[in-house]
């Protein structure tokens, strides 16, 4: 028995440290993105968001009307512990996405079986997008498939033992799901109309006032900060965010083939082609990386997608319910992010769909091996693993990728670099003139620089009288440090000519004092000041 007992924990156990491996070794090349630490605003700002006073500390409840300070409660503890670098940003969320794949096991194993299980978690951690979206987590997600998987679980355990304590963790676990992401909204009403669709009689058995009390209270209880939010600002969460429209659907069908097929992120968040320092692998990780794309070819696409197609018709000849039920779940979820204007044209969305694309082939391929004779089931097996070496090959044109070419505009690993190169400048005022790097710095000095957005008083339309004011006013003092990309690597397009023409105007040119490479020797940050014109 207990053999027995270790034999089923050794397919989670690989697959987490399969994935924990992964995301490890592409960690440390991408720089710290802006939305990636957004969740640190509060941190150094607490009267910036929304939040309540307790004992004469200000807590933040939500960063914004979507977002929570979930993430936020969290890292402050991490902090406290750990000096903030890329490494306790990210090495945290590795391990959430590691506890996700954990769950995905549990839950896939009581809902389909152990081979089932198995197949799933395989495809999940050796999934490139599932990898970089959770170890960067700029969206944020991670948190999102943990909470939602461990609310599945919990749900799972009120079904076999009928305990109210299973179920009040895990509208609870649902609820903190809300108030980290609203859109945790949508896996929710996915699960919810497949339950309806495909569990109708279950669903009657299981529910009672009781039950649906429970599960009322916990849910109110996780998404609390969330509700308080609401209420005091007139349900903005709905209003602000929720406006219907299809015609962006066929590119958000785009985004999804191409977050299915791995390739979704290739541009984003690696350069598309190396700097002027050539790069040679120097760790054994990149040597056989670039070595084994060399000796293989560029893999931009994983096989999912044709996976997903042969699932399909498994679908049709196994008439398996779970296999419907994800099936709708998945599809309903979709549906929700492309039907809104502003959602699902982004992996950091399409993602939210994540694990159930996986746990469908999973369980599909494990009900075609249990319905076909044994030597018949081994070439299933077999066809999985190709899929699991299709995801590593495409995992692994990521990491050698970053290795020659390096980080991408968004995620110049230069703003590791500007963080030193603004030393001397820490006690004066700077601008922050593009996007992309504000956080990052503010983080890194943790909250004592000060810092100033140029980017929303310039990159609109029209100045106004009081946006030429303070333009004005950073311009002409002598203490005014600024920072902007470099003209080939702006984020907003033309925002560097806007101020020059601004200061032009008022009789100001430009002096750089600095200027940040990354480390393909590309130029990406300048540190001026302006000067008058003589």
């Amino acid at each position: 028995m207990k053999f027995h007992s270790i034999r089923f924990r050794l397919p989670p156990l690989f697959a987490c440290v399969a994935f924990a491996f992964l995301s490890l070794t592409i960690l440390p090349y991408p720089g710290l993105q802006d939305d990636e630490l957004f969740f640190t605003v509060p941190l150094y700002l607490p009267h910036g968001t929304f939040g309540v006073r307790v004992f004469g500390a200000r807590i933040p409840l939500m960063l914004f009307s979507y977002s929570g300070a979930f993430k936020t409660w969290l890292y402050a503890g991490i902090f406290e512990l750990f000096e903030p670098s890329r490494w306790s940003v990210r090495a945290p969320m590795v391990l959430v996405g590691a506890i996700t794949i954990w769950l995905t096991w549990l839950w896939t194993r009581r809902a389909a079986g152990p081979r089932a299980a198995a197949f799933s978690v395989a495809l999940l951690a050796t999934d490139s997008v599932f990898i970089a979206t959770n170890t960067f987590d700029w969206g944020p997600v991670a948190l999102q498939h943990a909470l939602l998987m461990g609310g599945l679980v919990a749900l799972q355990y009120w079904l076999k033992k009928e305990s109210g304590r299973y179920l009040a963790l895990s509208f609870f676990l649902f609820g903190l799901g809300l108030w980290d992401k609203a859109l945790m909204i949508w896996p929710l009403i996915g699960l919810s109309v497949a339950t309806l669709c495909v569990y109708p009689g279950e669903l009657r058995r299981h529910l009672g006032r009781v039950p649906i009390a429970i599960a009322a209270a916990s849910l109110l209880l996780g998404a609390l900060p969330l509700v308080c939010f609401n209420i005091a600002h007139h349900g903005e969460t709905v209003s602000a965010n929720t406006k219907l429209s299809v015609l962006a659907i066929p590119g958000k069908l785009t985004e999804l083939r191409r977050t299915l097929d791995g390739s979704v992120l290739l541009g984003p968040l690696i350069a598309t082609s190396a700097g002027p320092l050539e790069q040679t692998p120097k760790t054994v990780v990149e040597r056989a990386s670039v070595a084994l794309g060399t000796v293989l070819g560029a893999h931009p696409n994983n096989w999912m997608l044709p996976a997903l197609a042969l699932s399909l018709i498994c679908l049709v000849f196994l008439r398996t319910r779970l296999l419907v039920f994800i099936l709708i779940a998945t599809m309903v979820t979709w549906l929700q992010m492309a039907a809104n204007t502003g959602t699902g044209g982004g992996a950091h969305h399409v993602i939210l769909l994540w694990p159930f694309p996986c746990v469908f082939v999973g369980v599909a391929m494990a009900g075609l091996a249990d319905r076909v004779p044994v030597r018949a089931s081994y070439a299933v097996t077999a066809l999985v693993a190709i899929l699991v070496c299709g995801n590593l090959l495409n995992t692994n044109e990521y990491l050698a990728d970053l290795t020659l070419n390096g980080a991408a505009k968004a995620w110049t690993d230069a703003s590791y670099r500007l963080a030193g190169a603004i030393w001397p400048y820490r006690s004066n005022r700077i601008g922050i003139v593009d996007w992309g790097y504000f956080n990052g710095l503010r983080m890194m000095y943790a909250g004592e620089l000060q810092l100033t957005g140029v980017s929303e008083f310039i990159h609109k339309p029209a100045m106004t009288d009081d946006d030429l004011k303070h333009v004005s006013a950073m311009i002409a003092a002598p203490d005014f440090i600024f920072i902007q990309h470099t003209d080939d690597q702006q984020i907003f397009e033309g925002v560097n000519d806007e101020l020059r023409n601004a200061a032009l105007v008022l009789g100001y040119s430009e002096q750089i004092e600095r200027v940040v490479h990354d480390n393909q020797a590309r130029p990406v940050f300048e540190i001026f000041r302006f000067v008058k014109t003589p």
